[in-house]
């Protein structure tokens, strides 16, 4: 459901974020529009002084880290060998998001491996990125999404807010399993690839 490249903002497209927006603050999150990912850097920098960067999104996306080095921030990417102990209570980090769903508000996060799963659950605040021409309005489209790549994503999460937990008294604790705070950055100004500006 994904289109093949860049495109034009039209009406509809930022109407569907008008959505999406009250979606994603419904489920106690913020949501920011951007242009691109030196916006997405200060505003991690903005944050705290130390970010963790999902391994995926790095490789995607290696500029990242140094202009959050620029910013002044120590950057932490998992490795492989104890991923858990690399980003356990890290204040901020940043994973890419392959889609938002406006009719949840929420942000599908394919992780490929254990080093990505853990950036998403163990740091205090969440900075989900998700390029504009991702935003969809269904849950059905998720599920193509997920037919289309037939389980090539090894952890597949649909993230909706902080982490909510309660018990059987009813008692509400947020951030037990998963950050505490969640940021959705759609980035609307470049594409998502070559950072060249929109049509």
């Amino acid at each position: 459901m994904t289109p093949s490249g860049p495109r034009t903002d039209t009406g509809r497209d930022s109407a569907r974020r008008t959505r999406l927006r009250a979606r994603v603050e419904a489920a106690a999150s913020s949501y920011h529009e951007l242009p691109g990912w030196e916006e997405v850097a200060a505003h991690a920098a903005g944050l705290s002084d130390r970010v963790a960067v999902a391994p995926s999104l790095h490789t995607t996306q290696p500029a990242l880290a140094m202009r959050l080095e620029a910013e002044g921030c120590t950057v932490v990417v998992p490795g492989d060998e104890d991923p858990a102990a690399d980003v356990a209570d890290v204040p901020v980090a940043v994973v890419g998001g392959e889609l938002a769903v406006v009719e949840t508000g929420s942000v599908l996060v394919a992780e490929h491996g254990l080093a990505d799963r853990v950036v998403t659950m163990l740091c205090q605040r969440l900075v989900q990125v998700v390029p504009a021409e991702v935003v969809v309005d269904r849950l059905e489209d998720v599920a193509a999404w997920l037919a289309e790549r037939s389980g090539r994503a090894s952890f597949a999460s649909l993230m909706t807010g902080p982490s909510r937990t309660a018990d059987i008294e009813r008692s509400l604790t947020i951030g037990v399993q998963g950050p505490d705070e969640v940021d959705v950055l759609v980035l609307t100004g470049t594409d998502p690839v070559t950072e060249e500006p929109t049509p």
